[in-house]
């Protein structure tokens, strides 16, 4: 790719959509530096300035990417939260938050009105998904947001950065839930994502599409059960990671090794799930 921007064979509107490629692909942590090189890649004649605040307002919204609010608080970007351009909702925090994507940044809030009826599910359910992220996810946060006529928008996502050790890890996920009746459907995608880059360029990206009936009698019930769901999802990706792992450590990582290497010291196969990036993300 560098070589055909360099023989102008890609148009500007071609090197800015290779540019969103790579950005929106930037693992977690990281998106900043990928910025910068991509910069370097295109060009100043791409264009590339103009269309970086609606290229980061995807990255954000696909990555449920948590930006810090003047008093402190962790707010949730999510696609369902935009109310408008740059403006996001907080049901929670009963405000609208204005985003700077390009800056990574809070710039501003303005209050928010919320109505009493939608509240009635919507509040217990982020109580008890806070609840759940507090008890299993290191420093995560979560979202609840009304995304329209009976139907609720949730975010969940943990981010560890490591990069003394030279990995960084993101578990996140969205989840939409229609509210009719007593009765509706929960729909969501759970994803983990590790970059590990000492001396190489290995990353992860695993995920898991769930779609589940609900039932409940009121609106305790009903936030549980959105809980259980969500926490059994994450649950089962966690595991089918660490059976992966293990796996691994018996076959296929085996096989890539010789018997004794050169040192003569065996290698401890059996602790190698101990060094496993994805276990780390949801570790407290």
């Amino acid at each position: 790719v560098k070589d055909r921007m360099a023989e102008g064979s890609l148009s500007a509107a071609q090197k800015v959509e290779v540019a969103r490629g790579f950005i929106l692909q930037a693992p977690p942590g990281e998106v900043d530096e990928v910025v910068k090189d991509v910069k370097v890649l295109v060009g100043t004649d791409a264009g590339l300035e103009a269309k970086l605040p609606d290229i980061l307002r995807e990255y954000n919204e696909n990555n449920n990417s948590v930006l810090k609010s003047a008093d402190g608080a962790s707010v949730v970007i999510s696609a369902a939260a935009q109310v408008e351009g740059n403006k996001y909702k907080d049901h929670a925090a009963e405000k609208i938050f204005v985003v700077d994507h390009v800056a990574g940044q809070i710039t501003g809030a303005e209050p928010l009105a919320v109505d009493p009826a939608t509240e009635e599910l919507r509040a217990p359910t982020q109580e008890a998904l806070e609840k759940y992220v507090k008890g299993s996810l290191a420093a995560g946060s979560c979202s609840v947001v009304v995304a329209g006529p009976n139907k609720l928008s949730i975010a969940v996502v943990t981010t560890k950065l490591n990069p003394r050790n030279l990995w960084n890890g993101r578990w996140r996920s969205s989840w939409e839930v229609t509210t009719a009746g007593g009765s509706g459907e929960i729909t969501g995608k759970v994803v983990a994502e590790v970059h590990y880059y000492e001396e190489g360029n290995v990353q992860l990206n695993a995920s898991k599409e769930v779609r589940a009936p609900l039932s409940w009698a009121d609106p305790a019930s009903f936030a549980a059960a959105v809980a259980k769901t969500v926490g059994a999802a994450e649950a089962e990706l966690q595991g089918f990671l660490d059976d992966s792992y293990r796996s691994m450590s018996d076959t296929s990582f085996k096989a890539l090794r010789r018997k004794m290497p050169l040192t003569q010291t065996k290698f401890q196969w059996n602790k190698l799930t101990a060094y496993s990036l994805a276990q780390e993300l949801t570790s407290k």
